[in-house]
């Protein structure tokens, strides 16, 4: 922190995440410090630290020390900032910051009571805010001096000499009359002075991007409210600060000796926060975890000897090596909860490579049978969290995350955040608005210009990327083509594209507190706009930098589909017809699966999946979890589905690198599909174990410089040589590894998908009619729209019902013994839902014949069928 002492740092800082105040992202304001030769600098974003993991992310990546604050909305007008000088500050950051938002009667306003922010004064350090717009500014400029005295007293009782009184020139008219105003009334009450810049953009000619965010983010036209006439708040250089403040030196001298307290204060990496799990008197979350697990094994395999005790040993001893035990039982309680109330759920994602998870409950692909690794999943060597995924009826989902959230209520739970950026259709919303468009105008301006700015791995330059959208087809005769008129338009929304727009909310990303830390200390807590609903301010990848797993509950159509047709099936077999319970190699399945009839199977419906399908003819699980990883976009630009197809059927031999690898590719034919696999083959051909094989997976496939995938190379090619493999073959297959890092699937994900892939095949093949209902009522989802599925139900042979005033129900329901579908009264064109819910009781067989109210088969116009 030495180089600090001779140089300036900005305090007052705004990026994009203060959402319509400010403009650059975090990693553009570090890295434009870090080229001035800064060696301190502050995010203080308005009422908020969304942008504090990504702000420390890039910081160390470079020179610069960061600085942790936010500007605080105070009760009667202006702001304070506020900076955490240590851990214990950022904590009280984090409370005030959930104290007035969660408490404030407008959740996009809020404002914080002086005497919040005092409660909350530990262990930060305050400015009093910018001139013209901060609280004590305001105040003295306004002359309401006894009103700014009585601030300033207050603010010294509370924070003591951690006081500064904050001063900003933003060179518009008056501009130095009033900072020489500030500073008089600061220093005859004996305050100290420190400089800002109110930093709200990288650059002058960034100053209308501000203005049009300020704008749209009060839904206005441009001038917004607050316009400030000058582009000054830029992120201006030491050298021109101390040209700024030359006749005055000492405010800038103090910023200087503030930055050296608060620089590198506050750090969120190095302990994971776990959730407190709910356990008996005297029970430890360990112990609970195993009895539970050994339970589990019981149930699933009749007995916990021989491999499944080993794996069972192994992976329960590092689950309680990590700490991680009170994670698991989270998400076993989450599943219970679901069961007690009868709602579907299964998990998915690395998590079905442990055993444990099988035992619990947690996943259903079982791992011996399927090659599954625990270490692809966890092991000693990874510093992050584990990552449980759970899929539920989207119906009913918030149910179970409800439920849970009130069982920890005592330590604090909230969802992800999520951060929406601008796509260049959006853009040009926000900026057509922003330049006085009106409404009519504004949709004819936007429709049909493409969404996305970024595309098959580039992303547009704003000119380029005009150029390429203005050259869409879907763009000819578009009035943007007149790029004379709306070239301020075009200009604006190219260079907004992907800029931040608001905070929104991942529904199914539940964080927790613990004992030791209440979840508002370890992130800021605020209303999501969801009754009842509390968010965390930051995403799901801030969550991880700061060692906080989520728990992921998400909704899935398939699972309330499934759930339906298995309630139809039981109506009317008599018995009780579970889709998660079915035979698992059932011929009639898999012929209707080979066939490529595939409209309404999860993850196979695709034309692509169909085609894919009928070319490779699975018969088994193992070969729907090879079609699931088979058909991406990294497989199929590789060019690996042709020769697995042909190697499948005998049309081609298939050879490994090394004899030895034969057992780890034998189930795929030669080609490495499977992520798990890498561990494997770094295992067999390197000696690596494979926690070590996981590590070099996670370099591939993560953006990982040439000079660290070098000297993984040669590691790799040393040891393998040491036990015996030629250097040749050892650099081919590091090679064939890094190779396949573009395209490597997890096979616990596949499996896990293609055990709900599976069971909607057993349901259509053998309860076509149930199942084609409940997919129907469950729009929308699937790749096919009601219509197409209308006409898939017709191959089936069953017939389509119009429908009927006293028949229909609100949605489709299945007739004559499953022989046929009537269509539901939602899906009349010109009815509306009330009538649909007010319909008649069925009336008898004359009274339908004769009834004016019936819908002729003829005649029966089905808005969506």
């Amino acid at each position: 922190m030495g180089g600090l002492s001779q140089g300036f740092a900005h305090l007052h800082v705004r990026s994009g995440f203060s959402y319509g105040f400010g403009v650059a992202t975090t990693e553009e304001l570090v890295w434009a410090a870090a080229e001035m030769g800064m060696r301190g600098l502050a995010l203080t974003d308005r009422d908020g630290l969304y942008g504090i993991p990504k702000f420390l992310e890039a910081a160390e990546e470079t020179d610069v020390s960061p600085i942790v604050g936010a500007e605080v909305s105070v009760e009667g007008g202006g702001h304070l900032v506020l900076l955490a000088e240590s851990m214990e500050g950022y904590r009280s950051l984090c409370r005030l910051l959930t104290r007035y938002r969660c408490g404030s009667e407008d959740r996009r306003k809020p404002v914080c009571p002086l005497p919040v922010v005092l409660e909350h004064a530990s262990g930060l350090v305050c400015l009093t805010g910018a001139v013209p717009l901060g609280h004590l500014a305001r105040l003295v400029l306004a002359g309401r001096k006894e009103e700014a005295d009585g601030v300033l007293r207050t603010l010294r009782e509370g924070f003591g000499k951690n006081l500064y009184v904050e001063l900003t020139d933003d060179r518009t008219a008056g501009s130095r009359r009033r900072v020489r105003r500030v500073a008089e009334f600061a220093r005859e009450r004996g305050v100290p002075l420190l400089a800002t810049n109110e930093v709200a953009y990288l650059a002058p000619a960034d100053h209308k991007l501000h203005e049009v965010l300020v704008a749209a983010s009060n839904l206005t036209a441009l001038p917004g409210p607050g316009y400030r006439p000058t582009d000054q708040l830029y992120l201006k250089p030491a050298a021109e600060m101390r040209k700024l403040f030359r006749d005055d030196p000492e405010p800038l001298e103090n910023a200087t000796a503030v930055a050296q307290r608060c620089a590198g204060a506050v750090t969120l990496i190095g302990e994971i926060h776990l959730p407190s799990a709910r356990l008996q008197v005297g029970e430890t979350a360990e112990g609970r975890l195993i009895r539970l697990s050994l339970r589990g094994a019981r149930e699933r395999y009749g007995h916990v000897e021989g491999k499944v005790r080993a794996k069972l040993h192994r992976e329960l001893s590092c689950i309680a090596d990590l700490g991680f035990a009170p994670y698991f039982l989270v998400a076993r309680e989450a599943v219970e909860i679901a069961r007690e109330k009868g709602v579907p759920v299964t998990g998915r994602g690395s998590a079905a490579n442990s055993l444990v998870s099988y035992c619990l409950g947690l996943t259903r692909p079982e791992p011996f049978s399927n090659r599954l690794l625990f270490e692809r999943f966890m092991h000693e060597h990874r510093s992050d969290a584990p990552d449980i995924d759970l899929d539920l009826c989207s119906l009913r989902r918030d149910e179970v995350r409800d439920e849970l959230a009130r069982r920890y209520a005592q330590h604090g739970v909230a969802v992800a955040a999520t951060a929406q950026t601008m796509s260049l259709r959006g853009a040009v919303r926000v900026c057509a608005r922003a330049l006085g468009h009106p409404p009519r105008e504004i949709d004819n301006l936007s429709r049909h210009v493409p969404t996305r700015f970024r595309d098959r791995g580039r992303t547009y330059t704003p000119l380029s990327g005009w150029e390429e959208a203005l050259a869409e087809p879907a763009m000819r005769g578009h009035p943007l083509q007149d790029r004379k008129t709306h070239r301020l338009l075009l200009e604006l929304s190219g260079r907004l594209t992907g800029r931040h727009l608001q905070a929104g909310t991942h529904l199914g990303g539940l964080v927790f507190g613990n004992e030791r830390h209440h979840l508002s200390e370890l992130a800021p807590v605020e209303p999501s706009g969801i009754p009842g609903l509390l968010r965390v301010q930051y995403d799901k990848d801030d969550l991880e930098y700061a060692g906080m797993p989520k728990l992921d509950l998400l909704g899935l159509r398939m699972h309330t589909a499934l759930h339906a047709a298995g309630e139809l099936a039981s109506k009317r077999a008599g018995r009780k017809v579970d889709p998660y319970n079915v035979p698992p190699d059932d011929r009639e399945t898999y012929a209707l699966i080979r066939m490529g009839r595939n409209a309404g199977m999860f993850q196979l419906e695709s034309p692509g999946q169909m085609h894919l399908s009928r070319r490779l003819e699975p018969r088994r699980f193992s070969d729907l979890v090879a079609q699931i990883s088979l058909f991406r976009p990294g497989p199929v630009l590789g060019d690996l589905v042709t020769p697995y197809v042909l190697r499948r059927h005998s049309k081609e031999e298939h050879s490994v690198p090394l004899e030895e690898l034969e057992p780890v590719l034998h189930s795929t034919y030669g080609v490495l599909i499977f992520q798990e696999q890498v561990l494997e083959v770094a295992h067999i051909v390197a000696g690596f174990s494979l926690a070590e094989g996981d590590q070099i997976r996670r370099a591939m496939t993560h953006d990982r410089g040439p000079g660290a995938m070098k000297e993984l190379k040669e590691e790799f090619v040393r040891r393998a040589v040491a036990r015996g493999v030629p250097k040749v073959t050892a650099r081919e297959v590091f090679s064939w590894m890094e190779g396949f890092a573009a395209y490597g699937f997890s096979a616990a994900h596949a499996a896990s998908f293609a055990s709900l892939s599976y069971a909607s095949a057993y349901m259509k093949r053998h309860y076509p009619a149930e199942f084609f209902c409940a997919l129907l009522n469950s729009q929308p989802m699937g790749f096919f729209s009601p219509r197409t599925l209308l006409n898939e139900v017709r191959r089936e042979g069953i017939e389509v019902l119009p429908p009927d005033i006293h028949l229909s129900g609100e949605g489709f329901t299945v007739e004559d013994d499953g022989a046929a579908l009537r269509v539901g009264l939602k899906y009349t064109k010109g009815l509306s839902r009330v009538a649909t819910s007010r319909r008649n009781a069925p009336a008898s067989g004359a009274a339908r014949r004769s009834s004016p109210y019936r819908i002729p088969r003829a005649g029966g116009r089905c808005a969506r069928a």
